[in-house]
């Protein structure tokens, strides 16, 4: 993980005012993150953040907090000493960096653990889902062969 393309991705989308306020930030978000995760899942995530934000989360008091949107958004507020429409977009650009740049396991790896509203958040920044394109009525008939003599009719 490079924390600092993390670190710089998140200053200039957020628009932060330095390195140490975009610590603070993913530091806060994550944290935020750990309250509403399972405890087993911090211990999956942990290994793969960067020394400075495992620093900063360490000796925190884990605040066991509901696995919806709401509460989640509440503890980032609450963390990060931000507005209720900032603490959305806070989450958002951390997230959001946070799975492009873990690339064994990141926070939308844990999107189904949480409540419906949560998962679109936590999934922030990760490409959709490729779906088979569906069948074409078009392509399926210009396969078939037709035969060349009709069955006769029965009287």
């Amino acid at each position: 993980m490079d924390i600092d393309g993390l670190l710089a991705g998140v200053e200039r989308r957020a628009r932060l005012h330095g390195r140490r306020e975009s610590l603070r930030v993913v530091s806060g978000v994550v944290g935020a993150l750990a309250d509403v995760l399972p405890a087993r899942s911090l211990e999956l995530l942990a290994p793969h953040l960067h020394g400075e934000i495992r620093e900063q989360m360490d000796g925190r008091v884990r605040v066991e907090t509901p696995a919806t949107c709401r509460a989640f958004l509440g503890r980032v507020a609450s963390v990060l000493y931000v507005d209720e429409p900032d603490n959305a977009f806070l989450a958002r650009v951390v997230l959001e960096h946070l799975n492009a740049s873990l690339r064994v396991i990141s926070p939308a790896a844990f999107a189904h653990l949480v409540a419906p509203d949560l998962r679109p958040l936590l999934r922030s920044g990760r490409p959709p889902v490729a779906t088979r394109a569906a069948a074409r009525p078009a392509a399926l008939t210009a396969k078939v062969r037709m035969p060349a003599v009709a069955p006769a009719q029965l009287a």
